[in-house]
């Protein structure tokens, strides 16, 4: 028998807490496992010790209201119940999330453990955590060969060293990282949508920034055949699994502080031979010039190359697989390369910047119209180990961007940042901090604000237009309107402002004005009412 905790811990990683859990509730042992059905009563039989399954379907219609919902907690508390799953979308509709946070409620004024499940089917999740409850070791060991399974196929298909630890990393929830003997990283992966999510952001930042990560090294099996290489000496604790060797092509590493759990434990035991089998095999294929460990990841009409990175949405935004397909379709691959897999934080693409696209400028556009979200282009480079650098520079840009922007997701635009224009990215993103720069702001574009919501975002959207463009044909295209319409409004909102737009410190004020007021959100209907 198994205690909800681990339970939860083995088999629900994506488990996302609905009320404030504690700890003697989830020590209890689950005994079995027990669906609601679409009848009466909706659970047969329940006893002492049993875990509740609710598809979130279901409990609206079979506790259509707030007093049913509470009442049915007390059913499951009155009859020893050991805790709710909820299974449905991870974006309900208003009906769901409102059934759902009545029962997460009810239940925690009942004492019990409510979560959330999504992606799986109740039949599915029954049976397993049925073979869990009989023998937790054999389900896990189950679920390994299936991750085992998957992570072959896309070795197979040449999706990549990070579409692999991308799987491992969805499969266990927590940040993975693969490296090389001697420490090179490989490919490192954080699983998005997790409630883990946000600490795995994190220990990879730190794992990127170079400083001494925190984590379990799980050395990769030895594969015969492999040259030999220098043994890592990170300081990362060694795993039990197996000693460090001579021979061994590298390491998993499990980042961040948690304690290495059986189901990572287990995951990592089954897929360490495919992972090292595909470091050696990425390693043959390697140029006589490239640093070990690293892997063909550029296109072959370069030198020179650039590499461009954007925030990747996430699986609840859009279907992710499909649209990183498309972006495959934007070139060829022998000119554009998109790198990372699914789960990666961000599409990093590295492509051919020659005489036809200078700069890469004509590549990053497409991706940012394909995106509809704002992107980074780094500086041409030339030698291949210089990938890394050129990644981390567009990732820099990309970030100064976000937090001139607030980081809200959409937001930007399809704007193209250029990395060798980083200073004076940053330099904009300093103005945020200036003091009382939100008052100052909203007094200066005051008397665009009046009138219809309608008629303050057409001057504010015009304004920002002659800000931004070169001339009156460039400002006329971006709004989509005739050149003539432009510089009628223009003459209006000098009329009404008295303002002279030639002159050059009122243009600069008004589009640092512009820029603070972005970073709040935007301007709506009632930005005029906080003057």
């Amino acid at each position: 028998m198994a205690s909800l905790r681990e339970l939860v811990q083995t088999l629900l990683p994506s488990a996302v807490p609905l009320a404030k859990v504690r700890d003697e509730s989830m020590a209890r042992t689950v005994t079995w496992v027990r669906v609601m059905r679409m009848r009466l009563p909706a659970f047969d039989g329940m006893e002492s010790g049993d875990l509740a399954l609710i598809p979130l379907s279901l409990l609206i219609t079979a506790a259509p209201d707030t007093q049913s919902r509470a009442d049915l907690a007390e059913y499951l508390a009155d009859h020893g119940s050991t805790g709710v799953l909820l299974l449905g979308d991870e974006q309900p509709g208003a009906a769901e999330a409102k059934a759902r946070t009545e029962l997460a409620e009810a239940a925690e004024r009942n004492g019990l453990p409510c979560f959330a499940i999504h992606g799986m089917e109740s039949a599915q999740l029954e049976r397993s955590l049925i073979g869990a409850v009989v023998n937790r070791r054999a389900e896990l060991e189950r679920q390994a060969v299936g991750l085992e399974r998957q992570i072959a196929a896309l070795a197979l298909d040449g999706q990549g060293l990070e579409a692999l630890v991308g799987a491992l990393a969805a499969f266990i929830g927590r940040a993975v990282a693969l490296e090389a003997r001697g420490g090179v990283s490989l490919a490192v992966v954080a699983p998005a949508g997790l409630p883990s999510s946000a600490a795995a952001a994190k220990a990879v930042s730190h794992y990127l920034s170079k400083s001494r990560p925190t984590g379990q090294r799980i050395p990769l099996p030895a594969v015969p055949g492999a040259p030999e290489g220098e043994r890592d000496d990170t300081g990362l604790e060694e795993s039990p699994l197996g000693d460090e060797g001579s021979e061994r092509p590298g390491s998993i590493i499990l980042l961040g502080d948690e304690p290495v759990g059986e189901r990572e434990r287990i995951a990592c035991e089954r897929v360490a031979p495919l992972l090292a089998l595909e470091i050696v095999r990425v390693a043959a294929e390697l140029p006589a010039n490239a640093g070990r460990g690293e892997a063909r990841t550029l296109p072959a009409e370069g030198p020179p190359w650039v590499a461009i990175a954007a925030r990747q949405p996430r699986q609840h935004e859009t279907d992710v697989p499909a649209l990183r397909r498309e972006l495959r379709l934007l070139a060829s691959p022998r000119r554009f390369m998109l790198r990372g897999s699914n789960e990666s934080l961000e599409v990093r693409i590295i492509a051919v910047a020659d005489a036809s696209d200078p700069g890469g400028a004509e590549a990053a556009r497409k991706v940012a119209k394909r995106l509809k979200r704002p992107v980074a282009v780094s500086r041409p480079f030339t030698d291949a180990a210089a990938r890394p650098a050129a990644e981390a520079e567009a990732r820099a840009a990309l970030e100064s961007l976000e937090g001139r922007i607030g980081g809200r997701a959409g937001s930007g635009g399809e704007q193209v940042v250029r990395a060798e224009l980083l200073p004076a990215h940053q330099l904009l993103g300093s103005v945020l901090t200036i003091p009382e720069g939100r008052r100052l702001a909203r007094a200066l574009l005051a008397p665009l604000l009046v009138g219809t919501a309608a008629a303050r975002r057409q001057r504010i959207e015009t304004v920002r237009a002659i800000l931004d463009a070169p001339g009156s044909s460039e400002a006329s295209s971006s709004l989509g309107v005739h050149r003539n319409t432009t510089a009628y409004r223009l003459k209006r909102i000098e009329e009404v402002t008295g303002w002279d737009l030639r002159e050059p410190d009122l243009r600069l004020a008004l589009s640092l004005a512009l820029r603070i007021l972005d970073a709040e959100g935007g301007f709506d209907g009632s930005v005029s009412d906080e003057i």
